[in-house]
């Protein structure tokens, strides 16, 4: 599935035409037109307003067609589970505060 039909499934899910689309992301009508066709590629500034609008869109998957995958080491702490929090300066240093 390329991006358009990416694009196309998001314009569909929200229920809305790609004109409505369009003017929710701020975009003109035509540059959407362009990039559906394939004749444009989305630029970064076009990705930034669909998420900015809509975040909850994986941008990963809009781009690439593939979902971002859960990284192990990345995981939500629950409350009362931080062990420290680092604080890092402009100069580069950095301070771990303990509990």
């Amino acid at each position: 599935m390329g991006i358009s039909k990416r694009i196309l499934k998001i314009i569909n899910g929200k229920g809305m035409s790609a004109s409505k689309f369009a003017s929710t992301i701020d975009v003109r009508r035509s540059n959407l037109s362009h990039i559906l066709s394939g004749r444009n590629k989305p630029s970064n500034d076009f990705f930034h307003k669909i998420k900015k609008i809509y975040p909850e869109t994986d941008l990963n998957w809009l781009i690439t067609g593939e979902k971002l995958k859960k990284d192990s080491n990345f995981v939500k702490s629950e409350a009362g589970e931080v062990d420290s929090v680092i604080v890092f300066f402009n100069d580069g240093s950095y301070k771990k505060f303990n509990d």
